[in-house]
């Protein structure tokens, strides 16, 4: 089923805590993650930054609320820090929303685009627990372009 999803690989995992900066020395000092990129979506409600991990091509992200009516918000006050989502770059997104679909499972949220990416999602509750984003970006890779 991946080959018919077109999962070219593993992008990032994403953990949301309530401030970045008081997770980052774990990341960084102990475990020796070096930050690639920071970023700031005001409209959607997040912060955070992208970590390269060592010995690997995935990256790690670290996600934080800005501002009181985002959705990290609910996120954090109804689970506490932790796990949000699990990222795969694919080949074409609207492909592997065929594919969930062909699976039994309604891709939440459709296929969303906007500015250069596409995005899909499989909701935790269709998948035993993981969100699980797909994505497509045109001319850039993870670290260069928007958080997800």
């Amino acid at each position: 089923m991946a080959e018919g999803m077109g999962i070219k690989r593993l992008d990032h995992v994403s953990w949301v805590v309530w401030r970045v900066d008081d997770v980052l020395p774990l990341l960084t000092e102990l475990m020796g993650m070096q930050v690639v990129a920071r970023f700031r979506d005001e409209e959607q409600g997040y912060a955070g930054v992208a970590l390269r991990v060592p010995g690997g091509n995935a990256e790690f992200e670290v996600l934080e609320p800005v501002g009181e009516d985002s959705f990290l918000v609910r996120f954090l006050k109804e689970r506490g820090p932790g796990l949000h989502h699990v990222t795969f770059i694919v080949e074409d997104t609207e492909r592997a929303a065929e594919a969930i679909r062909a699976f039994g499972i309604e891709p939440w949220g459709g296929v969303r685009q906007r500015d250069g990416w596409s995005e899909t999602f499989i909701h935790p509750k269709d998948s035993g627990g993981v969100l699980f984003q797909f994505y497509t970006e045109m001319g850039h890779e993870h670290g260069e372009g928007p958080a997800k």
